[in-house]
């Protein structure tokens, strides 16, 4: 064991602290920047992204080729290897989105565009339509790519919410996300 393992790594100039149980987990020219509304109770307690039961996440990125292999949450400080991160708009852990008021959601998008700003990813594919209604304040969209990115030079794409508790079937997620793929190889 190393003397330093429980010791925080220092932030990039330019990077935002973590505000919650679960790190940012980014780096530099990310490909895609995947954001959510919140971590769910589950993944709060175990520290890791779309850690929850039901959690469609990762087969999604797996199953739509943005990930070579299946990837379980405990995996997920590796994503930027691979060119794919993770960060939320809230960073308290609640049972359900539906728990954070739009002046809390509104209130994340200044520290996102502070992660963007270091990171310059490709695209943001924000998990669910209100996560990307919440940061706009955009009364609809539609899926997919959107006509007018949220910050300058980056693709936004609206993906279903991989949560299990999202009714739509698992194909038609797999579509979205096969879109932000797509978006990927578009902007490369």
């Amino acid at each position: 064991m190393d003397l330093f393992d429980d010791v925080p790594a220092p932030l990039p100039d330019g990077l935002p602290p973590p505000a919650g149980p679960l790190p940012d987990i980014v780096a530099p020219g990310l490909d895609c920047l995947f954001v959510g509304f919140n971590p769910g109770l589950r993944s709060g307690a175990l520290g890791h992204h779309y850690a929850g039961r039901g959690n469609q996440f990762w087969r999604l990125l797996y199953e739509s080729g943005l990930t070579p292999r299946l990837y379980r949450p405990e995996e997920d400080v590796t994503l930027p290897a691979i060119g794919l991160g993770s960060t939320n708009l809230v960073a308290r852990a609640t049972a359900s989105a539906a728990e954070l008021s739009r002046a809390e959601l509104r209130g994340g998008v200044p520290r996102l565009a502070r992660i963007v700003g270091f990171v310059r990813p490709r695209v943001l594919a924000y998990t669910g339509k209100g996560v990307y209604l919440a940061a706009t304040g955009l009364p609809d969209a539609p899926w997919g790519v959107q006509q007018h990115g949220l910050f300058d030079g980056v693709a936004d794409v609206v993906v279903p919410s991989p949560s299990g508790l999202a009714r739509l079937p698992f194909e038609e997620k797999l579509h979205w996300f096969r879109e932000v793929r797509e978006e990927i190889g578009r902007r490369r």
